[in-house]
């Protein structure tokens, strides 16, 4: 006899197997468990979470059951989409040109500073017509109020043991910081151009600036003020001292995350009149490399009889930033 109710106790649980889901179910009414099934199934279950609250909303009294059956056929969130790979190409690792050695290299050399260095090609109109190649670098870096920019310029070319192209410059400006959007400046350079308007100059001014746009895609400074120009037009001649006005403009857009653009012009207005533009396009090509490509028109009025007064500069190079 206890041989026959084993027996029948085990048929009665094998039966019963089948029915351990729909004693799950049963916590919950049939309408309650159709919903969270329809809601988890629709859209990739994207408003599960919100029937979960509103069925917990309406019936308190199931909440327990609700919550623990949920749980149960919660679906499993998709999986966020690749990120798109970009066309940037990997800078070599452990070398100076990639973005950790660069890096690496700033702690080294003038730490504290933000600095750019360049080798271009030129092609240039005006005084001199050639093809030849040229260098620049630009130093910055701010400490409170002040920011300070360090930048230099030489370009040349030899043809046939003849030099017919020589320009180089030395520059430094220092502004300080009045309020959030303006700011006082002062500003020093030498310039020196064995083949073009002028032969060698110096060029001091102070002035206001203005920060008409200063955020993460645009800014524009504009700036005015008292100058002197100290200009050699001839290296046979002395240098004649010019006091003037000058106004400035510095636009700069970050177009994404690889390329700038960024266009400066700067006039100086007296007994003497000087215009200087110059249009930058940079283009990230990899780690602290980026390509580089500029434009530059210089007028000077008043430059010798034999000199042409305006001279363009076109530039493609290689920009290292780090």
């Amino acid at each position: 006899m206890t041989r026959n109710f084993c027996k029948t106790a085990l048929t009665a649980g094998l039966l019963c197997l089948p029915m351990l889901p729909i004693a799950a179910e049963a916590d919950v009414t049939p309408e309650q468990f159709n919903l969270l099934m329809t809601a988890a199934n629709k859209d990739g279950g994207k408003d599960f979470d919100v029937l979960v609250g509103l069925l917990i909303a309406a019936h308190p009294e199931d909440a327990e059951e609700i919550t623990r059956v949920a749980a149960d056929i919660r679906p499993t969130p998709p999986e966020p989409p690749a990120e798109p790979e970009t066309s940037t190409i990997p800078a070599a690792e452990g070398t100076i040109f990639s973005d950790d050695g660069a890096k690496q290299f700033s702690k080294y050399f003038l730490p504290g500073w933000d600095k750019e260095i360049e080798l271009n090609a030129l092609y240039a109109t005006g005084n001199t017509s050639q093809r030849s190649f040229g260098a620049a670098t630009q130093f910055s870096r701010e400490t409170g109020p002040y920011k300070q920019t360090v930048a230099s310029y030489f370009d040349y070319n030899n043809s046939n043991s003849v030099t017919n192209q020589r320009r180089y410059g030395v520059s430094y400006k220092n502004d300080y910081s009045v309020t959030e959007i303006s700011y006082v400046t002062g500003f020093a350079s030498f310039e020196g151009d064995s083949f073009g308007a002028f032969n060698k100059r110096f060029t001091v001014n102070a002035g206001y600036g203005v920060r008409a746009f200063d955020n993460e895609t645009f800014k524009w400074n504009l700036e005015a003020g008292p100058a002197v120009l100290i200009t050699k037009q001839e290296a046979i001649e002395n240098y004649e001292t010019v006091v003037a006005a000058y106004a400035s403009s510095v636009f700069t857009w970050n177009i994404n995350d690889r390329s700038d653009f960024e266009n400066a012009t700067k006039v100086f207005v007296g007994s003497q009149v000087v215009i200087e533009n110059k249009t930058d396009y940079t283009i990230k090509v990899s780690g602290a490399l980026s390509g580089k490509l500029s434009l530059d028109v210089l007028y000077n009025r008043d430059a010798p009889i034999d000199r042409k007064n305006t001279d363009v500069i076109t530039r493609v190079g290689v920009l290292y930033d780090f």
